[in-house]
């Protein structure tokens, strides 16, 4: 019998095995949920509805009371919003991101913290690749 098979399906299959450990582990806070709407209502401004294709001038001006967080010149970042969805998971997505594309919403996003996170470090990722290749 030939142990090279055979141990190197045992060390696949370890490496299986303790990779799935921390997702048991982890709490389903600790998970990034993200839920794509098509609509918000910014309430603080007079009720407007932000939806895909409105300008970036008038999200601004709707959300002119809330703070603002950059991840990038087209991802904005808007905390202290409420999901008016029944699922458990949406409870914890208090964060609203709004994606641009030619000054235009592309996409709305309700997310939660470690969302936030996952997206910031792609685009953090995805900036520092494109200064790698552009040297």
């Amino acid at each position: 019998m030939n142990t090279r098979p055979v141990s190197a399906l045992i060390l696949a299959t370890a490496l299986s095995v303790s990779a799935s450990i921390p997702l048991f582990a982890a709490s389903k806070n600790d998970l990034p949920v993200s839920i794509n709407v098509r609509t918000l209502v910014a309430t603080s401004g007079g009720g407007v509805q932000i939806e895909r294709g409105m300008s970036r001038w008038d999200v601004s001006y709707a959300m002119r009371y809330n703070f603002r967080e950059e991840l990038s010149p087209d991802v904005w970042v808007y905390t202290g919003f409420r999901a008016n969805v029944d699922s458990p998971a949406a409870q914890d997505c208090k964060t609203v991101v709004i994606t641009f594309a030619h000054n235009r919403v592309s996409n709305l996003q309700l997310v939660n913290k470690p969302a936030v996170d996952v997206i910031a470090a792609n685009l953090k990722l995805g900036s520092s690749a494109t200064n790698v290749a552009s040297k």
